[in-house]
C-alpha cells in the first residue's frame, strides 16, 4: 500500500519553493535521473522505459511554478498532499 504525505508549507517556505522553482529549468530537474532506476524503485508512472519517458512531467512544470509563484505573491501558506 501506497504512503501517503501531507505536509504544510508558512509563507516564508512556499517563497523559497517558488523561487527553486523559478531558478530551476525541467532541464535541470530530470538532468541525472536514470529511467531504470525509477523503474526499479516502481516509482510512478509506470513506462520509464520508454523512449523521452522523463518528458511526462513537462507540461505541467511550468504551471506548478506560476501556482506556487502566485501563493507567494499573496503571501500564502501551503498544504501539499503527497500520495
Amino acid at each position: 500500500m501506497p504512503q501517503q504525505a501531507v505536509g504544510y508549507l508558512r509563507p516564508e517556505r512556499v517563497q523559497l519553493a517558488a523561487e527553486a522553482l523559478r531558478a530551476t529549468s525541467y532541464a535541470e530537474l530530470i538532468s541525472g535521473v536514470d529511467p531504470a532506476e525509477l523503474s526499479s524503485a516502481e516509482v510512478y508512472p509506470l513506462g520509464w522505459s520508454e523512449l523521452g519517458a522523463l518528458e511526462w512531467g513537462r507540461p505541467w512544470y511550468d504551471g506548478l511554478t506560476q501556482f506556487f509563484e502566485a501563493a507567494a505573491r499573496a503571501d500564502d501558506a501551503m498544504l501539499v498532499w503527497l500520495d
